[in-house]
């Protein structure tokens, strides 16, 4: 489901996991033998210290500093090290998995590991095609989310990892009710990194638990060749369009920070975002009166909630009838392909293809440096 939805999962954390802002376990070496390249994350590391492999993920949810977190991965066929007494040790490779973000299930079906997932947040939110077979089958299963979480079902599934993010609040009933039932939970916090080939690494962060780190490394190198393949047409372009993005929910407009990975994309595709001055990786609130007055600089306008005509569009708000994007019809969104249940592929397989979204707002901003027509995520909107 739509990672703002499950708003409760963000905090538990806390009372499952040991914060570990930079300690070290008895008996473990000041440097792992190995440690796994990561080129643009930055909100994980993974190092090989021999008998385990150990994983620290930072800072996972907004507005967190100085938050670390780690896991210990102990190869099923060996004994867990007496020096891991204590901390959280994960046995892999993984084989039943619970995903409660439709994002961690591109990470799944690109290291061919959907036959792991037992069970998701929101099941009519699903747009892969294998994962809604296996629904509809009864072979994976939805737990609901929010006050609707089916503990019971949770915990008949037996599942050895359940993947989660963090957004922000304090659900403490739901934190002790996973920690009553002996859960391995993990945080994902590709969402929050700064540049979209920094977020599709996070693969690598995946593929550890499966044991799959070089078929990860080697997925992850290949979308950055072809990503940096694509950025490079537009290296040379003289005119950098402005484009805004987004629309209000419940009269607040929440606009990507100016050093998102969205904002990263549309400097990568040639063009300009309306608020590059900003300095957040994170989402931030601005009125709609403001976005009503810088309008007018903007010469397109892009990812525009679920609408998929102009009609719609203004329907929202009738101030958008004057906005120049729209009376040039020069608005395109990024829910072309959408599951019946509103599910949006743009989260799931374009997480770990933003060399494909590349390619659309590329299209979309300079024509003239990519004529293959048809696009993978966007659609005008008229």
């Amino acid at each position: 489901m739509s990672r703002f939805t499950v708003i409760i999962f963000f905090f538990f954390v806390f009372h499952m996991f040991s914060c570990a802002p930079g300690g070290k376990s008895p008996g473990e070496t000041v440097n792992p033998l190995q440690t796994l390249s990561v080129n643009y994350a930055k909100g994980f590391s993974i190092g090989n210290f021999g008998k385990y492999r150990k994983i620290t993920v930072s800072d996972p949810w907004e507005q967190s500093k100085g938050i670390g977190f780690e896991y210990y991965l102990v190869d099923r066929s060996k004994k867990i090290p007496s020096e891991l007494a204590g901390k959280q040790v994960i046995r892999t490779p993984v084989t039943r998995v619970i995903c409660l973000s439709t994002s961690h299930i591109g990470f799944l079906s690109a290291l061919h590991e959907i036959s792991s997932l037992k069970a998701v947040s929101g099941a009519s939110y699903v747009s892969d095609p294998e994962v809604q077979k296996a629904i509809s089958s009864g072979q994976i299963f939805d737990i609901g989310y929010e006050q609707g979480i089916n503990y019971e079902l949770i915990l008949s599934l037996k599942p050895d990892l359940i993947m989660a993010y963090g957004v922000g609040g304090e659900v403490t009933g739901f934190l002790n009710k996973l920690r009553d039932l002996g859960l391995n939970v993990i945080l994902n916090g590709e969402y929050l990194e700064e540049s979209p080939l920094a977020k599709a690494e996070w693969i690598k962060y995946i593929g550890a638990f499966y044991n799959k780190e070089m078929e990860a490394s080697e997925y992850f190198d290949r979308i950055d060749k072809k990503y940096n393949a694509v950025r490079q047409k537009v290296k040379e372009v003289k005119t950098h369009p402005v484009v805004l993005t987004g629309l209000p929910f419940k009269d607040a407009w929440w606009m990507a920070g100016g050093h998102s990975n969205l904002a990263a994309l549309i400097r990568d595709a040639g063009g300009e975002f309306l608020w590059k001055d900003n300095t957040s990786r994170e989402s931030f609130v601005v009125s709609l009166e403001e976005v009503v007055m810088r309008s007018a600089k903007a010469d397109f306008w892009i990812n525009c909630g679920t609408v998929n005509t102009i009609s719609e569009l203004i329907s929202v708000d009738s101030r958008f009838a004057a906005f120049p994007q729209v009376q040039k019809k020069a608005i395109f969104n990024n829910n072309l392909k959408m599951s019946s249940g509103g599910g949006n592929d743009y989260w799931e397989q374009g997480v770990v293809r933003p060399d494909l979204i590349l390619s659309d707002l590329v299209k979309i901003f300079h024509p003239e440096c990519d004529n293959v027509k048809l696009f993978n995520f966007y659609k005008s909107i008229q």
